[in-house]
């Protein structure tokens, strides 16, 4: 190989190009208002202060006190507020489908479809401020023995909500963040 060798100029450009991609996209990504959605806001309220502002009404049911103790420990990280500008009130609907059925007409492997509509209401004027809907869906192994099959719908059930909490944590943060 000689030092004329064009491959060899290629090759050593490749690293500067890609610096320099780096650096336009990191310029372009500043210019547009992008914004972390947990960072510290100079001119205002992080998301944490923005969701420390939400109550979070009760879930009928053991798997809507799930869910609701998932949506405290995100919305609250530290304590509960004394006041509240907001209410959030989710309501839970679960259905599971039987999949992969056998020539006996058992299943073997089923899902679970878990939906949450929410609401997010102003406390001070009633109107709602924004609704939206989260939707998990799981799937599962239809164990034969009795207590395994129990644990398993549990931790699907579980995974569900935890998804459906990380959904609408995001989402409400988010219609925070844009609020005045």
């Amino acid at each position: 190989m000689s030092s004329s060798d064009p491959s060899l100029f290629r090759r050593d450009q490749r690293p500067a190009r890609k610096g320099w991609a780096l650096a336009c996209a990191l310029i372009l990504l500043s210019g547009c208002g992008f914004q972390p959605l947990y960072g510290d806001k100079s001119y205002g309220a992080g998301a944490t202060e923005m969701l420390a502002n939400v109550d979070i009404a009760g879930i009928p049911d053991r798997e809507g006190q799930k869910l609701r103790n998932l949506l405290i420990d995100r919305f609250y990280p530290s304590s509960r507020p004394s006041s509240t500008r907001y209410r959030l009130a989710v309501s839970l609907t679960a259905t599971e489908e039987k999949l992969a059925l056998q020539k006996d007409a058992s299943a073997v492997r089923a899902q679970l479809h878990v939906t949450a509509p929410y609401t997010l209401t102003d406390t001070a004027t009633g109107a709602v401020v924004f609704q939206s809907r989260a939707r998990s869906l799981i799937s599962y192994n239809i164990l034969e023995q009795h207590y395994a099959g129990v644990v398993t719908v549990e931790n699907a059930y579980d995974r569900a909500l935890e998804e459906i909490s990380n959904d609408i944590t995001t989402r409400v943060a988010m219609h925070l963040g844009r609020q005045p």
